[in-house]
């Protein structure tokens, strides 16, 4: 799913570059996204090598470090020949004049001390000066220190303490050293041992209970939502991992990621092209999250690891390869120590491409807006304020000029402005709508990258937020900056609305939310500090108002319902705190929505049997009918799935 930020229109200055100096000294959350129940790891690991680090290990046990070391480096003596080719009668030697030993003072006359250890020979004054009563023979100094002994030595000082006298008998009824009937019991000697071997054991236990705790403090339960917060605070950023217990209403910190620019939108993703060797040649499944931000770079983090240094994957921004190359010949000196080398070296004077720059393909702007797609679960689509819409294959990187890396898969020029929202189709993997400050809406198809073949609608302001109705997905819903909501039929776009709605008067709205879990129930937020309910299932001729509250978080610039229950949504603004909202207890809301709710997450539209052509195959084709061919599709598929109704489960 994709959250867009809200926060660049809020600003009206012309540049990125201003918008960012302008955001430095604000504390605000910028993004939020519910992570779904069941796909974060209960226990995660808390540390993960980095790229370099497992480069580094991989050729150490392979024993390919010395060879490159050889290659990189060479001995001192190879490289001084011409020193060592210098004859004795070149070099020359400074003598030192001959000192009379007894024109020194005393203090400096070394040669009046004794070598002789029994202490026997007096030290002649060196030591106490030519003051007679400071004399102290070696002897009286020995004798010293033994009467100091003897006073410390307690050995033969008799223990006056009194004990308690052992009742054998007592001892021997409770079958310790003998029974007294006779037979046979434990001796104090068993229960000296019982007791040291209770201690090692209570000892162990101790150990394995701390291990447990620290487990147990990390372990995500049945019960707990999590949610990410991407945050900054002044001159610092961070994307927070909470945790909210359902049970109990409690909401905390589980563990936060180090960001190095001003994050600006999140996208929740399962399958991307990892450095960790494995069966599938590093593609992973697991939890991750791109971020998006003031940088042209997009990074994705593993969520699964606590204390992760870096991220799994970067996407365009810098080329860091010089980085990781002066981080691995500074680890060469270091093994080659470890493992006996004793020469000195130093290193060549060889010139090697330094790498510096962006990365081929990168986006050369900020990254305002992502979307992760839910069929092609590899692709990633990114929105820039360059004005691009690039589309990323995350599990296949290319070799090219500049290093090995992953290359956008096809770059979307059909935008004239910033791409504020970008958002894959549910179901139909190659739509995919974006939205920008052109004012203009736009759906494309990835398997055609000419701009022509690109279906418009425009709006009277800037484009904020962009959702698909997942109960009816042939519905797109556009949220702009004068606060105005509109829907289109995708297989009739370009012309009428289907609904056209004011949500927000006085603000605008920042970012719209769909309810998996609930037909019709939208949900908008505003800078006007307020979040909305509306009811969408029958808009005749616009959508039904059900209530708003005010989230006392400050002015909101990203809002989401919780994907794995029908009635808790999360807001986050200028407050840089996040606000839960749990609607199961309002009746208003109970009343008009509690009979629709679906026992079906995953609602589908579409059941066509036909295969989706693959992805990489036909990204290149240029079709220029590709997204007339897939709305009909669409439409196909509506007409094949017929009077096929969903079953809806009343809350009891």
């Amino acid at each position: 799913g994709n959250k867009s930020s809200t926060i660049l229109s809020r600003f009206t200055t012309s540049s990125v570059n201003k918008e960012r100096s302008a955001l430095k000294s604000e504390a605000m959350i910028a993004a939020i996204e519910w992570i779904p129940a069941g796909r974060a790891n209960p226990t995660p690991s808390k540390y993960e090598y980095s790229r370099a680090e497992q480069e580094f290990l991989e050729k150490v046990q392979a024993g390919e470090l010395g060879k490159e070391e050889e290659e990189d480096w060479e001995d001192v003596d190879d490289d001084d020949n011409d020193n060592e080719s210098e004859t004795e009668d070149q070099k020359q030697e400074v003598e030192v004049p001959a000192v009379d030993p007894k024109s020194l003072p005393a203090d400096l006359r070394m040669d009046d001390y004794s070598d002789d250890e029994d202490g026997e020979d007096k030290v002649g004054g060196l030591l106490v000066g030519k003051d007679a009563e400071m004399m102290v023979d070696a002897d009286d100094i020995d004798s010293d220190d033994d009467d100091s002994e003897d006073e410390d030595d307690l050995a033969d000082v008799p223990d006056t303490r009194e004990f308690t006298p052992l009742d054998l008998e007592g001892l021997q009824a409770m079958g310790i050293g003998g029974k007294a009937g006779g037979d046979e019991g434990y001796t104090l000697e068993d229960l000296q041992n019982m007791t040291m071997n209770n201690d090692e054991f209570n000892e162990e236990d101790d150990d394995e209970e701390e291990d447990e705790d620290d487990i147990d403090d990390i372990r995500i339960r049945d019960q707990d939502a999590l949610i990410l917060v991407a945050k900054a605070e002044e001159d610092f950023a961070s994307l927070e991992i909470n945790v909210f217990d359902t049970e109990y209403n409690n909401l905390y910190v589980h563990h936060d990621i180090p960001l190095p620019s001003f994050p600006l939108c999140l996208a929740l993703g399962s399958v991307v092209g990892s450095y960790q060797k494995n069966e599938n040649n590093g593609i992973t499944a697991g939890n991750y999250v791109a971020i998006g931000s003031f940088e042209p770079g997009i990074e994705i983090w593993n969520l699964d690891v606590m204390n992760a240094l870096e991220p799994t994957l970067v996407l365009g921004g810098m080329d860091t390869r010089g980085s990781e190359e002066e981080w691995m010949r500074m680890q060469m000196p270091l093994s080659t120590s470890a493992n006996g080398g004793g020469k000195k070296k130093k290193k060549k004077n060889k010139k090697k491409g330094t790498a510096g720059g962006l990365r081929e393909g990168s986006h050369t702007d900020a990254v305002m807006s992502l979307s992760w797609n839910t069929v092609h679960q590899q692709v990633l689509a990114s929105g820039s304020a360059d004005g691009t819409v690039k589309l990323w294959d995350c599990t296949h990187s290319t070799s090219g000029k500049k290093g090995d890396y992953i290359r956008p898969s096809a770059t979307l020029t059909h935008h004239t402005d910033k791409v504020q929202s970008l958002a894959w189709h549910p179901s139909e993997g190659t739509l995919l709508a974006t939205g920008g400050y052109d004012r203009r809406v736009c759906l494309a198809d990835a398997r055609s990258t000419d701009s022509q073949n690109v279906k418009t609608a425009k709006l009277r302001a800037d484009c904020e937020a962009i959702a698909w109705d997942p109960h009816n997905q042939q519905y797109l819903t556009v949220a702009s900056e004068d606060g105005v909501v509109q829907c289109w039929d995708v297989r009739k776009f370009g012309g009428d609305p289907v609904w056209s709605m004011i949500a927000h008067e006085y603000g605008g709205v920042s970012d719209i939310s769909y309810n998996a879990h609930v037909p019709g129930m939208l949900l908008t937020c505003s800078i006007d500090k307020t979040v909305a309910l509306w009811d969408t299932l029958n808009p005749s001729p616009k959508p039904t108002p059900c209530g708003s509250k005010d989230m006392n978080v400050g002015r909101l610039h990203s809002v989401s319902f919780y994907p794995s229950s029908p009635w808790l949504l999360a807001c986050g603004g200028s407050g840089n705190e996040i606000a839960i909202w749990d609607v199961e207890g309002e009746d208003t809301i109970q009343k008009r929505f509690a009979g629709r709710t679906s026992g079906d997450v995953n609602v589908s539209t579409s059941n066509t049997e036909e295969e989706e052509p693959d992805f990489e195959e036909v990204m290149a084709a240029g079709d220029d009918q590709a997204t007339t061919k897939a709305l009909e599709g669409m439409n196909k598929s509506k007409k094949k799935k017929g009077k096929k109704g969903k079953k809806v489960h009343k809350r009891k």
